[in-house]
């Protein structure tokens, strides 16, 4: 918490702006590769520049109750001249450093794998009523990169504005394996 107004009390003049639920930009692509009967798609999606209030993370970090915490919680404030952004865990929480802060904002920037899928398209021969059979796989949410430490960067906790870009702990989307065969007549 900072002094913004110099007056030696941390108040409501001393609150600003400290995020922004708008990516800079975001969207998505998709490759395709084909090798004779064999083809190969990806599809990727991302997210730069929002900002995400974590708040998932604030009952399990703030070492103010007796609740289960984090290991994030061995790095807290120990002794005078320590360095570390986790203050001092005290039962309670009598100094509200659990309270609404930049602590608990992130980066909520990510590229996630969305789906490959991957086919092969079986020769038919001479059978006259196939016109064609494909064989296919596909795999979806695979990998994501980022360095939110909550369970998943793309969420929405409502369709409220207000709910924009707080994780109340939603399930994250997980990942999906599919197989198939397509027959042509």
């Amino acid at each position: 918490f900072v002094d913004l107004d110099g007056n030696k009390v941390i108040d409501e003049k001393d609150k600003e702006v400290i995020g922004n639920t708008n990516p800079d930009f975001y969207g998505s692509f998709n490759a395709g590769f084909k090798y004779k009967r064999l083809s190969l798609n990806v599809m990727f999606n991302y997210s730069y520049g929002n900002d995400v209030y974590n708040y998932m993370r604030s009952p399990v970090e703030s070492g103010s109750t007796f609740y289960n915490q984090t290991t994030a919680m061995n790095n807290r404030w120990l002794t005078e001249g320590q360095k570390t952004s986790i203050p001092r865990s005290t039962y309670g929480d009598p100094m509200e450093n659990n309270r609404f802060s930049d602590r608990w904002v992130e980066d909520g920037s990510y590229l996630r794998l969305r789906n490959v899928e991957l086919a092969y398209d079986i020769p038919t021969g001479k059978l006259g009523f196939l016109q064609g059979i494909t064989v296919w796989a596909s795999a979806n949410n695979l990998l994501t990169l980022t360095k939110y430490l909550g369970a998943d960067p793309e969420f929405a906790a409502g369709n409220n504005i207000y709910y924009r870009g707080i994780d109340i702990g939603l399930v994250p989307q997980s990942k999906s394996f599919n197989a198939g065969f397509k027959v042509y007549l």
